[in-house]
């Protein structure tokens, strides 16, 4: 096959999503791992378009990575693109149906908007992270505790109301 021929063929590839664009270029795992913890740096020193930017790419690069959009997720949530966030932690969740950080996340901002199914979102975050390893883990642990402990005081509350 000629090299042009080849580099149709891997691009339709690309296209079709059956070859990412890290496969393509040879990004290593270690590789993005790096480039990963460079925009992670960059987020906790506040440099939050550039985090934006190192994350974009990795998802760019490797749309199947559920970290990567998790972490440009909370990017977007620290800059105030709520939608956008959400859609990050969607697809770091179709992803990865048990990422805590994405569903934590996504969880609290579904609370936030009214959506009842936040709780789903947290619940299931406490499923994957049940010994509490991420902060997003443990987060979503004293949420479920606090949301449950109020619907419950809630309950009491209503029942001594009808008993009167």
């Amino acid at each position: 096959m000629r090299a042009d021929e080849q580099m149709t063929n891997t691009l339709k590839s690309v296209a079709r999503g059956e070859l990412s664009w890290a496969e393509v270029s040879g990004l290593t795992f270690a590789e993005a791992k790096a480039i990963a913890q460079i925009g992670c740096d960059l987020a906790a020193g506040g440099r939050l378009d550039e985090a934006r930017i190192v994350f974009e790419g990795l998802v760019e690069m490797n749309p199947k990575d559920s970290a990567s959009h998790a972490a440009l997720g909370t990017v977007y949530q620290k800059l105030g693109r709520i939608d956008d966030a959400v859609t990050e932690y969607s697809a770091a969740i179709s992803g990865d149906a048990k990422n805590p950080i994405a569903l934590a996340n996504r969880g609290e901002l579904r609370l936030k908007a009214g959506d009842r199914q936040g709780f789903t979102d947290l619940a299931q975050a406490v499923e994957a992270d049940p010994h509490g390893e991420t902060a997003a883990g443990r987060r979503a642990r004293g949420l479920v505790k606090a949301i449950t402990m109020m619907a419950v005081k809630a309950v009491r509350g209503g029942k001594a109301a009808s008993s009167r």
